[in-house]
């Protein structure tokens, strides 16, 4: 999944990674250039592109803020896309990540 790209977003990826798995119990499945994180349930999911990560955060509400480039109403969730490019970048997104995580936990 991460062959081939820049050692920056290689770094961000697994910033990402070992911030979500210290939510708690936490399954990352890849194939090619995706990745789901789950519980029992998909809270995120995210494309390596060529310059950035571009997460899409599983909430339960719609999230009002700049950080998200799209926000789709699903059937039972709101998706919210971010580009994540910089370290910064990936701190914004960390609370919205956890409110995914904690909600697909409370739903098992």
């Amino acid at each position: 999944m991460l062959k081939n790209r820049p050692p920056a977003l290689t770094n961000l990826y697994r910033k990402l990674e070992t911030t979500v798995r210290g939510f708690g119990d936490v399954e990352v499945v890849t194939r090619n250039r995706y990745a789901l994180f789950r519980t029992t349930r998909i809270f995120a999911d995210l494309t390596v592109m060529r310059d950035a990560l571009r997460v899409v955060i599983h909430l339960g509400r719609k999230a009002g803020t700049p950080y998200f480039i799209k926000i789709v109403q699903g059937d039972s969730r709101v998706l919210h896309v971010a580009l994540v490019r910089t370290a910064e970048d990936l701190r914004m997104i960390i609370p919205f990540l956890r409110e995914a995580f904690d909600l697909a936990v409370s739903e098992e």
